[in-house]
């Protein structure tokens, strides 16, 4: 953005810009080999993981800053072309016109001591949304993004030396959403994203929504390398809210019955909202048999938790893993031991399927006559509302009919 401001710029406060949002220092020693494994351990990780969490990257989800833009010129007689644009980092937001936050930053920002709405005046007028990266910031938390969007453009309560005189119309009138413009940008369509752009884009040009339809033969799916049978079951929800609920009570009444009358161990279960992981954990939890066979990784989980708990499950002491979608987004781990895959729910990025079933092609420690004698199996659940997620990993022509199908399981194989 700075690029395009031309070569004739001057900067204030440059120096703490760099200092609050520039690289992160890092010592790398390219002769310890501690460094050097930790370095192809985050390169393994994909070059979208290095781009928001690598080592020198500033991956602090709480920042705000307000920019002031103001056109110079180096004498009375100077020619437009000589012109420049001074450029104040860290301005006061009434007076800035241009503000760049995380929906956490904003929210913080206009949060009383109560955290509640507190002083929202300086979003009062404005006129460009631009959204940037909503497929991450649904990893953090979308419900910060909600609360932006909800203090927008509200009418302002004190009066902070505004000029009435420039003031539009259509601002006084209580219209200022109906001519502001929202974008929002992401990898994926996401139910949660469509929902939160279509109540608050009220723009009297109307809206504009881009989707890709994707082709059988570029489904994620296609890069699943490991040999074994992917079966994908339809679970019966009757809304979008409680789809969570329905897939939690099949895995309950379904699924645990099966795995503790099979004592089936190296069993992965992928859980992509931390909502049903509670859920599934308390269930587990409360059964006496299943309760001491089962570790969990979550994005909360200590690094002493998570190594504790892949080393028991690698090594078959312990049977069951749960492992969320945020957990795995963040970390990347590369589970070991597993042989069994039961999603319950699809994962948002689609490029994560193949990678969970590749992980069963590597082989277990443990030296148990199950672990040799039965084949790998991968299980996934959905619903009705999962149609998008599913688009993404099948293709558009697959995910339509098994939506509509009236068969309810679907087999894939690799």
């Amino acid at each position: 953005m700075i690029s395009l401001l031309g070569e004739n710029c001057c900067f204030e406060n440059g120096e703490r810009f760099e200092g609050e949002f520039g690289p992160v220092d890092t010592e790398f020693d390219e002769e310890n080999e501690a460094d050097q494994r930790r370095r192809l351990v985050q390169k393994s990780k994909g070059s979208e993981w290095l781009e928001l969490f690598a080592d020198g990257v500033n991956s602090d989800d709480d920042f705000k800053i307000g920019i002031t833009m103001s056109n110079i010129k180096k004498g009375k007689k100077s020619k437009v072309s000589d012109s420049g644009v001074a450029v104040k980092y860290f301005s006061d937001f009434y007076h800035s016109d241009l503000i760049i936050a995380s929906p956490l930053g904003l929210k913080i920002a206009t949060n009383n001591e109560y955290e509640e709405d507190g002083d929202t005046d300086f979003l009062s007028s404005i006129e460009v949304v631009i959204a940037h990266h909503c497929d991450v910031l649904m990893m953090q938390n979308w419900d910060h993004m909600t609360t932006v969007m909800d203090r927008l453009n509200r009418q302002p309560k004190k009066n902070t030396g505004i000029d009435f005189s420039r003031v539009r119309n259509y601002l006084l009138s209580g219209q200022a959403s109906r001519w502001r413009q929202i974008v929002f940008i992401s990898r994926f369509s996401d139910p949660y994203i469509i929902s939160t752009f279509n109540r608050h884009s009220k723009s009297i040009e109307g809206t504009l929504k881009i989707r890709r339809k994707v082709p059988a033969d570029e489904g994620s799916i296609c890069n699943v390398l490991t040999k074994v049978r992917q079966v994908f079951q339809r679970v019966s929800s009757q809304s979008f809210s409680s789809q969570g609920e329905s897939k939690v009570k099949y895995f309950k009444d379904a699924i645990l019955p099966q795995l503790i009358r099979t004592k089936q161990k190296h069993t992965l279960i992928f859980i992509p909202s931390y909502f049903d992981f509670v859920s599934i954990r308390n269930i587990m939890l409360k059964h006496e048999i299943v309760s001491n066979h089962f570790v969990s990784v979550t994005e909360y989980s200590r690094v002493s938790e998570v190594s504790r708990g892949r080393a028991r499950f690698m090594q078959g002491r312990k049977r069951i893993m749960l492992y969320t979608g945020r957990a795995h987004f963040f970390m990347r781990h590369h589970i070991k031991g597993a042989k069994h895959l039961i999603m319950i729910g699809l994962p948002d990025y689609a490029e994560f399927y193949p990678g969970l079933i590749n992980m069963l092609s590597e082989e277990t420690t443990s030296s148990d006559a199950e672990s040799s004698t039965t084949g790998m199996s991968c299980l996934n659940i959905f619903t009705k509302y999962d149609a998008q997620t599913l688009e993404r990993i099948v293709g558009t022509k697959y995910s339509e009919r098994m939506i509509k199908s009236e068969k309810k399981t679907f087999l894939f194989s690799s």
